[in-house]
């Protein structure tokens, strides 16, 4: 599996991620409405308007197996905090370590950045993926909670840390 940063052509290839792994997982947190209206295009659309106006620095990155995305990071700065904006790994491809790899390399280039702790937002109710950053060394953060709308559907999402400290190894760092 590598681990590069993306281009404009994986686009559709990061749609394609961000649609599947959205059902599997969202099905039961978001309403099926929601779900079901989404497609390919239109997810890669929403990415394509996004990406030239996300706060800079930013950086995607795309976890692939023979030139086929098989997950992604999106990440993003906002002075000495860095956002893992975006993280998804397609369902097939759950529980091979990809998710741990994005991880590592997000922290490797939000340090880079100079930002001292990383954040990232989940759904109040993706249990599974609290668990998943928990384990790798992740806090909630206190009073880290808002609602969000996604595709109008109102979503309480909490909000996750880990801290960046230069020269020191970090939890979560290290690929399984």
């Amino acid at each position: 599996m590598r681990i590069r940063t993306g281009v404009p052509q994986d686009i559709t290839g990061i749609a394609s991620v961000h649609l599947a792994t959205r059902r599997a997982t969202y099905r039961g947190i978001l309403p099926d409405e929601v779900l079901d209206v989404m497609t390919p295009a239109s997810v890669a659309a929403w990415w394509r308007e996004y990406l030239p106006q996300a706060p800079r620095p930013n950086t995607l990155l795309v976890a692939d197996a023979e030139s086929t995305p098989q997950g992604f990071a999106f990440l993003q700065a906002a002075g000495v905090r860095g956002e893992i904006f975006a993280i998804h790994v397609h369902p097939q491809a759950q529980g091979q370590g990809i998710g741990r790899l994005l991880i590592h390399r997000a922290l490797e280039v939000l340090g880079s950045w100079g930002c001292d702790r990383a954040v990232l937002w989940v759904l109040a109710d993706n249990h599974g993926a609290q668990r998943f950053y928990r384990k790798l060394g992740w806090t909630p953060v206190p009073e880290g909670i808002r609602v969000e709308n996604i595709d109008g559907a109102p979503v309480t999402e909490v909000s996750y840390q880990l801290p960046l400290a230069p020269d020191e190894p970090r939890a979560g760092h290290h690929p399984a």
